[in-house]
């Protein structure tokens, strides 16, 4: 029965970590056609991510690690993208919103001094980032409950805040994305304060390295959509890049 087959598959791709159209074709006697709309349908459900002639499974991120160890987490890939993502997508009298995660913080490094720029931040390391912007630039800090592990303000008090700001970009992060899923995180808190910035920005730039794609944590953030950007190292999968961009997503791909 399919639905039988489908569950199998899924073991499977768990066991194995990968399988492609053609083994899974010929392991359980049915068409590449049929195995492509089972895949399709373990895709939907967040089960697994497709790849060019088969899948793999996805990476479930249920533990959030504390600020200092994600700092030093694919540091350079980082790096890159937040230099980039400052030097091209910060312009003179911008609002702009920083989020308190480690890419973030990074890019609050490399943000040049513009004429009227105002940038905020739920961070307390990116607040204190931002130091070498004043007294050229505004700078603001939500404020709200802080958050131990993540060194970010959360909680009613912030997520009120972002309802009365209005923001023409925010640079968002999060533990992983998946074209099922979304952009997702692990702690619920968190997610509610990125979800109230992102009503408050006219546009999205996700901030990610290549070792979050076809990771799936726990609460989706955002379904990346047309009009917004994806900034990634260029070590990302192409076949999801691929399928980002065939949705209108805009996605810049930084040399490492």
């Amino acid at each position: 029965m399919p639905e039988q087959r489908r569950r199998q598959i899924l073991d499977d791709i768990e066991g194995d970590g990968a399988i492609s159209i053609v083994d899974l074709s010929r392991r359980y006697r049915v068409s590449e056609m049929t195995i492509r709309r089972d895949l399709k349908l373990l895709e939907d459900a967040g089960h697994v991510q497709r790849t060019h002639g088969g899948a793999v499974r996805v990476a479930v991120a249920a533990v959030e690690p504390r600020y200092a160890a994600k700092q030093k987490l694919n540091a350079p890939q980082k790096a890159s993208i937040a230099r980039y993502a400052a030097a091209e997508l910060v312009g003179d009298g911008d609002i702009i919103i920083l989020e308190g995660g480690t890419t973030a913080t990074t890019m609050a490094r490399y943000v040049a001094v513009r004429p009227g720029l105002t940038v905020v931040t739920n961070g307390l390391y990116t607040s204190n980032e931002l130091r070498h912007l004043l007294p050229h630039a505004t700078v603001i800090c939500t404020g709200g409950m802080l958050r131990d592990i993540s060194c970010t303000f959360v909680g009613p008090t912030v997520e009120r805040f972002f309802q009365e700001f209005h923001a023409d970009r925010l640079f968002l992060s999060g533990t992983g994305l998946t074209l099922a899923a979304g952009l997702s995180d692990p702690n619920m808190l968190e997610s509610q304060v990125k979800r109230a910035m992102i009503e408050s920005a006219r546009q999205v730039v996700i901030l990610l390295d290549s070792t979050k794609f076809g990771v799936q944590s726990l609460t989706t953030i955002l379904h990346p959509m047309a009009g917004h950007i994806v900034v990634t190292d260029d070590a990302a999968p192409a076949d999801m890049v691929a399928a980002l961009r065939a949705r209108g997503v805009d996605v810049r791909l930084v040399a490492r």
